[in-house]
């Protein structure tokens, strides 16, 4: 399965991750209207997904051109593969029978740290796999304070007033 992937491959996967949890944000800001808090943090984190998608798309080209004739290694290809999470959520019909199987707040928060984490952990395979890069260093940066935002909201309960808040 891992076998034709490419660095090409790698950076839409990423792209292809980042609209599926734009996707999901926008479900559950929807399903959870009610709850103002709930609703305004998948709503920011939904902008975010679509901010990500979009510096992806301006670094694939450089990616691919930087990486030319460079060819992943069959352990390379495996470990971003099982770090890849796209599988978990592999359409709009999955996702909607996955927002339709949150029932609370603690349903929701516990869904998208999962995926927070997963999202982190595949960047991360991405450096360690193609090297450093500008773009991904910086999502990098984004992911982990999305999963602490979120954490403080799972953890307290309390209300996110902004990234200086500790839990």
């Amino acid at each position: 399965m891992a076998d034709d992937l490419t660095v090409a491959k790698c950076v839409d996967l990423a792209i292809k991750s980042e609209d599926l949890g734009a996707e999901l944000y926008a479900r559950l800001a929807r399903k959870f209207g009610q709850d103002r808090e709930l609703s305004e943090l998948f709503e920011g984190l939904g902008r975010d997904e679509i901010q990500h998608r979009e510096l992806f798309r301006s670094m694939r080209d450089r990616a691919v051109s930087s990486s030319q004739g460079r060819i992943l290694s069959n352990d390379q290809k495996n470990y971003l593969r099982a770090m890849s999470f796209a599988d978990l959520v592999s359409s709009t019909e999955s996702l909607e029978k996955d927002v339709e199987a949150i029932k609370s707040r603690d349903d929701a928060l516990e869904r998208v740290l999962r995926m927070e984490k997963a999202t982190l952990a595949y960047y991360q395979a991405m450096r360690d796999v193609l090297g450093k890069d500008e773009t991904v260093e910086s999502l990098i940066t984004v992911e982990k304070s999305h999963v602490v935002k979120v954490m403080q909201l799972m953890i307290t309960g309390a209300k996110f007033r902004g990234l200086a808040d500790s839990f």
